[in-house]
């Protein structure tokens, strides 16, 4: 008995001593693996976990750094800035343990995040299959972070970094990828993509706690899970488990697409929302205001709808308020550093997922590469600038971003759709003192619109591509179409009940 005793006890000292070991052991965050690319240019932070106390030395190319785990385990260097580079690199980290780093490349890492939009893989976008970059690009790069919702902040997260090729870039984000190819052929320097993305996930879980609870607070509750679940519906629980693991890996910036699970009342929320989240990531990263270009959601809807969707159906119910999203998403243009691609004229009637990414990455991509990299390109189509009366008419005006204004049609067509015939100027509304809204006829002169409607004497207000699914066909002549827009400041509804 006393021989059977010790031998437990033997056993359970050697398990301790064996768990105790593997505790003891430096760890690095997923975003920290094979094939990784780090952002040139600016300082490196490295960071990982080790038991309190532990030396542990980190070293890349020619330059190391040193540091000690503090109390909690936590440890974190910061090395110098370093150039882009087609030239692989090894990453090692010794503590107790060595953790050795391979094929690290050195150029622009760009976060790409969202839901069902920017989720959508390559494969089954238009063009995808299709695209010569498919053949492979070892320095196009996406850590493919694993789709995770936790109720608390993760500091490691799960994830691999994939090299571009024939067969891994279908499972690539459409949009991130088309993106990050015109990065490529432009700035001829690695470009390393950080995919995290869920479909069916309102904004409020991309939010962290602290952002979330910062006032003003909300007219109504965010978006809750049933019976207490954790999953891609709850509030932060996408940012604990897919963002926070990556803070603070050095980026260039953001590009982001969602929205889908914010149509309806959450539109009107989404006005606030959105900039809280922007401002909310950028605080966590606290490396100032990162580049955040966004995409104002798609044509979606009844493709027969009327010229101007109202917010409230007849029932008093909302409507599905796409166009109130879009005004919501174009309200964070308001903060710094920030653009927007617009793909009202890239949807389907009835197809909640579109399958045209190209023209939406191209869009971002100009953004970038003009914003970012000074780049003498047309990033914008049409923006509202003003309006003014003249009788029975009305004057629109714009800042023309690009060469003139003109009549254009979208460059993505279905393969069973017939040819599209431009002859007249379509998407605008008027709005009378009777209270109601009617179709316009319009006429471009120069960079303004003039506008009017038999049924309108006296026009008031105007409203462009104010629908789901709306047709209007204003561009530049570089084909990027005007955003949509209103002129009235009516609020819809007031949810204060």
């Amino acid at each position: 008995m006393l021989l059977f005793t010790r031998s437990v006890l033997k056993i359970g000292l050697l398990a301790f001593l064996a768990c105790s070991s593997l505790r003891a052991e430096v760890t690095l965050p997923a975003i920290f693996g094979d094939h990784m690319v780090l952002q040139q240019g600016c300082p490196l932070p490295i960071w990982g976990k080790a038991v309190p106390g532990e030396s542990v030395l980190v070293t890349l190319g020619h330059q190391s750094a040193e540091t000690v785990a503090a109390a909690d385990g936590r440890w974190r260097v910061m090395l110098r800035p370093l150039s882009s580079s087609p030239d692989s690199m090894e990453l090692v980290v010794q503590g107790k343990n060595r953790i050795e780093i391979s094929d690290v490349l050195i150029g622009d890492v760009w976060l790409c995040a969202g839901e069902g939009n920017m989720d959508y893989p390559l494969a089954d976008a238009v063009g995808g299959k299709e695209d010569p970059g498919n053949e492979g690009d070892r320095y196009l790069r996406f850590f493919m972070a694993d789709k995770t919702s936790s109720e608390k902040p993760d500091h490691l997260g799960s994830g691999v970094w994939v090299v571009c090729t024939e067969d891994s870039a279908e499972a690539f984000s459409a949009v991130g990828y088309f993106f990050a190819r015109d990065l490529r052929n432009a700035r001829q320097r690695p470009i390393g993509m950080i995919q995290c993305t869920w479909k069916n996930s309102p904004i409020q879980s991309w939010i962290s706690h602290q952002g979330l609870a910062a006032a003003p607070s909300f007219q109504h509750d965010p978006v809750k899970s049933p019976s207490g679940i954790v999953n891609q519906k709850t509030p932060s629980a996408l940012y604990n488990g897919m963002i926070s693991p990556l803070i603070p890996y050095a980026i260039t910036g953001t590009i982001w697409y969602q929205g889908e699970s914010n149509e309806g009342r959450d539109a009107l929320e989404y006005r606030r929302l959105f900039p809280r989240l922007i401002r909310d990531w950028r605080k966590q990263w606290n490396t100032g205001p990162l580049p955040f270009y966004f995409v104002s959601p798609a044509g979606f809807g009844d493709e027969e709808g009327s010229s101007v969707e109202e917010f409230l159906l007849e029932n008093q119910k909302p409507s599905r308020a796409i166009p109130w999203l879009r005004e919501a998403v174009a309200g964070a243009l308001t903060l710094p550093n920030t653009g927007m691609a617009v793909a009202t004229d890239l949807g389907l009637p009835d197809e909640l997922y579109p399958p045209d990414k190209l023209d939406v990455g191209r869009r971002l991509a100009l953004l970038a590469r003009r914003r970012v990299y000074g780049e003498e390109v047309v990033d914008s189509g049409p923006v509202f600038e003003s309006m003014h009366g003249e009788g029975a008419k009305i004057r629109v005006k714009f800042k023309v971003i690009g060469s003139t204004l003109t009549l254009g049609v979208s460059p993505f067509q279905p393969e069973d759709a017939s040819p599209v015939a431009v002859t007249h100027l379509t998407g605008f509304a008027l709005l009378g003192k009777e209270g109601k809204w009617f179709p316009a006829k319009g006429v471009i002169e120069g960079d303004t619109v003039q506008l009017s409607s038999d049924a309108v004497p006296i026009p008031l207000e105007v409203r462009y591509d104010w629908g789901g699914f709306p047709k209007g066909n204003l561009y530049n002549k570089e084909g990027l179409p005007a955003a949509p827009f209103r002129t009235d400041t009516n609020q819809p509804v007031n949810f204060s009940n």
